[in-house]
């Protein structure tokens, strides 16, 4: 075994000694993500940590070192007597060692935990905006969509609120970057991405670099997505792959909508970024007709009128609002 390997273990140990102990919240999970993220070397030691300890947390694995231990008790208790007494002294000094340690622990993560900017940023129906943010990230807002954008000295966070954005991250491996949406957690550290946050479920399309996705809640086991490939999160489901052109999520940046087995609600999501009139689906489950389409935002109302001719729905307006529903 190298050094190196050696020093990815040593810190493995550390990080599952810390993460045990770390609230779900503690902004030291962003830190630890983004180690576990860098490089696989480092998620293969941590998983050889944890599968060690949860092997000497089991009663069967205690009881045995527990009765192998018991055959040298008898010969240890003489010198341990004679220990005692600078153990009581060093004990001592360790107890002060470590409640100054936590009261630190404590302040520097109330330090990292103050933001040191906040933005927030709002697009209106058909509006689409691009900016660029203090680090050199690039963010691509789709119409009717909210953003807020806090900076921490250990985390760059975006919360998405509503509606979809593209993220062209720059890279900052002591200060990671991480969009959350009411579902999902997108922890990244340099790379292209974009999130689109519907009323039944967030999809993320990576266009190229690596992409840790896991459920906001924590939930379920954490999934890496690479160039190409997509996922999506529904209310109460663990992150999926799924068999989509993670290219389609950003033509909306183009002008364009992509529509690839779309159900009803996703279509209704989608038309109601870009019309005053908003469009919902009524539906009974989440089983709807389905839609491939590829079109232009300015030929939307062209797609509204021809859908029940593709589809089997029904188009009403109630309260002022578009209605997608099955043909009665």
């Amino acid at each position: 075994m190298n050094k190196h390997d050696d020093s990815i273990k040593q810190a493995a140990a550390r990080w599952y000694v810390r993460m045990r102990e770390a609230a779900p919240d503690a902004p030291e999970r962003t830190t630890f993500e983004v180690w576990l993220l860098s490089d696989r070397r480092h998620q293969a030691a941590y998983q050889l940590v944890e599968s060690t300890m949860e092997d000497f947390s089991s009663t069967d694995r205690l009881k045995d070192l527990s009765n192998a231990l018991t055959q040298k008790l008898y010969f240890e208790q003489s010198s341990r007597r004679k220990k005692l007494s600078k153990l009581g002294s060093g004990l001592a000094v360790m107890l002060l060692c470590v409640g100054l340690g936590f009261l630190g622990r404590t302040q520097y993560q109330a330090w990292q935990a103050q933001p040191l900017s906040t933005q927030v940023q709002t697009t209106a129906v058909a509006q689409i905006v691009k900016r660029t943010l203090d680090d050199g990230t690039v963010i691509t807002a789709n119409a009717n969509s909210a953003l807020e954008i806090v900076f921490y000295r250990h985390q760059r966070l975006v919360k998405l609120q509503r509606g979809e954005a593209i993220f062209e991250v720059s890279k900052d491996p002591e200060r990671p970057f991480v969009v959350e949406t009411q579902q999902a957690k997108v922890t990244v550290l340099g790379t292209r991405f974009a999130v689109n946050q519907l009323s039944k479920k967030v999809r993320i399309s990576v266009d190229h670099g690596r992409v840790q996705v896991a459920r906001a809640d924590g939930t379920a086991n954490a999934m890496i997505l690479h160039d190409g490939e997509v996922a999506e999160i529904r209310q109460q489901s663990a992150p999926l792959k799924v068999d989509r052109y993670a290219s389609d999520s950003f033509s909306f940046a183009s002008g364009r909508i992509v529509f690839d087995q779309a159900d009803m609600f996703e279509v209704a999501d989608t038309l109601s970024r870009y019309r005053p009139q908003s469009v919902t689906a009524s539906f009974a489950g989440e089983h709807t007709p389905k839609v491939n389409a590829v079109l232009k935002t300015v030929e939307i109302e062209d797609f509204i009128r021809t859908l029940p001719r593709s589809v089997p729905v029904a188009l009403k307006t109630r309260e002022n609002k578009l209605v997608i529903e099955p043909i009665r």
